[in-house]
């Protein structure tokens, strides 16, 4: 397994992660991390020049801000991620999370081998645990009063829907979770959870002071928002663009937050493990099926 990483952008988990693999022996350096406290065996990458010496390189989750410039919260440089991906040497390791598809097009053509750890099932069942946790630590900073009281809907029960559902059922909540599908109510239903056909969502969520979503489609739209309590919270733990109509929340006074990116801001170092973990992983398939052929 090739040794060295690169670490290009991102928020505390990067930087938790630079730090982590640095401890483990690996040669390590960062580009677009200078406002962050780091060792001081950690090398500066300066320039996008400096990528064409890279083995392997680690892109932050998301990669991008949407607009095809590299995610970062501790640096001012505004740099393409395109600019990255034509100074990495062929053969070179392209990881990211929520990598664009032109990046991943762009550097397979130039003989880059590219993974989304994000798509990794491994991560993301740890990921979304740490997402639920999170979430849970967010609704008990945002009440007045004690959670053994609220009534709580989830919409989804996916991974963070069911891991959530089962945090809060184990604070006390009165937890009920909508779905679709009729297996997934059997499931909600087995797990000592309240389970809500989704289609019955606007007769029944008045009833609720705290909505967590899960699903990346507009489910809370405005004119569901106008049956909701108007002392509710709202908070949105989809991914872009999320599942709520924000500016119609506001005008009713109902409180939402749209919350990305939760591991990163409440267990950093947690997530950073997590990232080179799968990395790690990612590298050592590699080699097995390298060694296979």
């Amino acid at each position: 397994m090739k040794n060295s990483f690169y670490i290009a952008g991102g928020d505390l988990r990067s930087v938790y992660l630079a730090k982590i693999l640095s401890e483990e022996g690996y040669k390590t350096a960062v580009f677009a991390l200078e406002k962050a406290k780091l060792p001081e065996d950690i090398g500066i990458i300066e320039k996008t020049e400096d990528f064409s010496k890279a083995e392997n390189i680690i892109l932050p989750l998301p990669s991008s801000d949407g607009e095809g410039f590299l995610k970062t919260a501790f640096s001012e440089k505004k740099t393409r991620l395109s600019e990255i991906v034509e100074h990495l040497p062929e053969k070179s390791v392209l990881m990211g999370g929520l990598l664009p598809k032109e990046i991943v097009s762009s550097a397979r053509e130039k003989g880059i081998r590219v993974y989304d750890y994000y798509r990794r099932e491994e991560f993301a069942v740890r990921n979304a645990a740490l997402t639920a946790e999170a979430a849970a630590a967010k609704l008990l900073e945002m009440l007045s009063e004690s959670i053994s009281s609220v009534p709580v809907l989830i919409l989804g029960h996916g991974r963070i829907g069911r891991l959530l559902s089962s945090i809060l059922k184990a604070l006390d909540a009165k937890v009920t979770v909508a779905a679709r599908r009729y297996s997934e109510l059997a499931w909600i239903r087995s797990e000592g959870i309240i389970p809500l056909e989704f289609r019955l969502i606007d007769e029944e969520i008045g009833k609720f002071k705290v909505v967590f979503n899960t699903v990346p489609a507009p489910v809370l739209t405005k004119e569901r928002l106008m049956l909701m309590r108007p002392d509710s919270i709202i908070i949105d733990l989809a991914s872009e663009p999320c599942g709520t109509d924000f500016s119609a929340a506001k005008e009713f006074g109902i409180t939402a937050e749209k919350a990305l990116g939760l591991p990163g801001k409440f267990a950093p170092k947690t997530a950073g493990e997590i990232m080179k973990d799968t990395v790690l992983n990612i590298l050592s398939e590699m080699e097995e099926n390298s060694d296979a052929r």
